[in-house]
């Protein structure tokens, strides 16, 4: 199993501020949800016996985003888990984020279902990777949706990890850096999942939503 962490976005919305370098928990924004996708992995790895990476996609403010990310370095090299992690830099981040999913997935093993996350979302726990894996089965890609009870079917919001069968690979790399993973998807067999739990698509976008987190 690998996970495509994506951390190499401008935080253009957030001001002068790299959202990935914000407090949270005793460490950073980028730190702690590569900790939770990791604590993820080292689960899955335990019960199944497999190699498990988390591929990380860097991009701006890069030097500052890695050196962040030491924490995360201990983590795999304390524990008994085949656990792995890889830093990757994006160089075209500046032309949308679909263009760091095409690195990150580039990275993944040709035989690997896999996740694709976003680093600006910290209420992400290693449950809520684990709750979509066995709903893949025969399914290219698992998508999560909040949809809050009562609310209709409309008003859902998208939201991550989505979990991707291997073949989605190469679907992916195919595209042009115009397009999204949203528009890959909507090309294939998605089970679309809704929750009403709301951290499967609260990221921090502005400094209202990070006020809020920490609130």
């Amino acid at each position: 199993m690998d996970i495509v962490m994506l951390a190499a976005g401008t935080s253009s919305r957030m001001g002068a501020v790299n959202k990935m370098l914000l407090p949270y928990k005793d460490t950073t924004m980028v730190a702690h949800s590569c900790l939770m996708a990791l604590k993820f992995l080292q689960q899955y790895s335990l019960a199944t016996d497999k190699a498990c990476r988390l591929i990380v996609v860097t991009g701006y403010r890069r030097q500052s985003v890695e050196k962040a990310l030491s924490p995360c370095k201990a983590f795999v090299g304390a524990t008994q888990a085949k656990l792995e992690m890889i830093i990757v830099k994006n160089p075209d981040y500046r032309k949308g984020q679909f263009t760091s999913a095409k690195v990150g997935v580039s990275q993944v093993r040709e035989d690997q279902s896999f996740f694709i996350s976003l680093a600006d979302m910290p209420l992400l726990g290693p449950d809520h990777y684990a709750k979509l894996v066995p709903l893949l089965e025969d399914h290219a890609a698992v998508r999560p949706f909040y949809c809050p009870e009562g609310a209709e079917k409309k008003d859902r919001v998208p939201g991550h990890p989505v979990l991707l069968c291997t073949g989605l690979r190469k679907a992916i790399l195919s595209q042009g850096d115009d397009c999204s993973v949203s528009r890959v998807l909507k090309q294939h067999d998605v089970l679309e999942m809704d929750f009403a739990d709301p951290s499967w698509a609260l990221d921090i976008d502005v400094p209202e939503s990070y006020e809020r987190l920490m609130q």
